[in-house]
């Protein structure tokens, strides 16, 4: 795989994953599906903030990366952290619930989040 390749790939990974966790906060919101809002209303406000942040992140990474900014590919090493750490976080919950198509996609996520920065820092090392 060439680096350029890779840098394509991971940058519309990134602004996909980006938009989507936008996207489901909002839709989650709109929908009043969200019933911590009314349980734990301050742990809530906090775990969505962080939520949006990580998912704005990656938008930015994605684009940066398509834009092909020199440190880019640093920034998306971060941003998947992050979202590696929030697959994992986010499976717990929905397999507490039993949602298993949930636990299975942020599966999903979780392995190609790995794999990508892996690649990345491959890349990164060795040219």
């Amino acid at each position: 795989m060439k680096k350029i390749t890779l840098l394509i790939i991971s940058g519309i990974y990134a602004i996909v994953i980006g938009i989507g966790i936008i996207g489901l906060w909002t839709m989650l919101y709109l929908t009043k599906q969200i019933p911590e809002i009314k349980t734990e209303p301050i742990a809530i406000a906090f775990h969505i903030t962080a939520e949006i942040l990580m998912g704005t992140l990656s938008l930015l990474c994605g684009i940066f990366l398509l834009t092909g900014l020199p440190w880019a590919p640093h920034f998306f090493i971060l941003a998947m952290g992050l979202i590696i750490y929030a697959v994992i976080n986010s499976a717990g919950y929905y397999a507490q619930k039993n949602q298993w198509p949930f636990v299975i996609m942020f599966g999903i996520i979780l392995v190609a989040s790995t794999c990508l920065v892996i690649l990345n820092i491959i890349f990164n090392i060795t040219s």
